[in-house]
């Protein structure tokens, strides 16, 4: 399983990757001490974090690697994830959003800046 972030993404996301900042890929299920509730919807939300490096990732036992380095997810979260998959962002409406070979996964992940 790899992440690749496209050089769109990645110049709009180099001013959270400091030293000392991991990654974090949290599937917003209300599990965790970053998601606060749950998607009260049907579809899949993911939010992208920058946490600081000695913040509680207990529930991110799955590490994924990336072209930016190792983002942090769930481990159950993989079963609604691709094998390869990219962030992107849509230039017009200034959304960030996380693909696989099988198409979308979320037209709108959220961006924190945790750290």
């Amino acid at each position: 399983m790899e992440i690749t972030f496209t050089k769109v993404a990645t110049d709009r996301l180099q001013k959270f990757l400091k030293p000392g900042v991991k990654m974090v890929l949290d599937f917003d299920d209300g599990v965790g001490p970053f998601s606060k509730e749950a998607n009260c919807t049907l579809s899949v939300a993911y939010n992208l974090l920058f946490v600081n490096q000695d913040a509680d990732l207990h529930d991110f036992g799955l590490v994924i690697p990336s072209n930016l380095g190792d983002v942090y997810a769930k481990p159950y979260s993989k079963d609604q994830m691709d094998e390869k998959m990219t962030i992107d962002v849509n230039e017009k409406y200034l959304r960030y959003s996380l693909s696989g070979q099988n198409g979308e996964i979320d037209s709108s992940m959220g961006v924190k800046d945790l750290a």
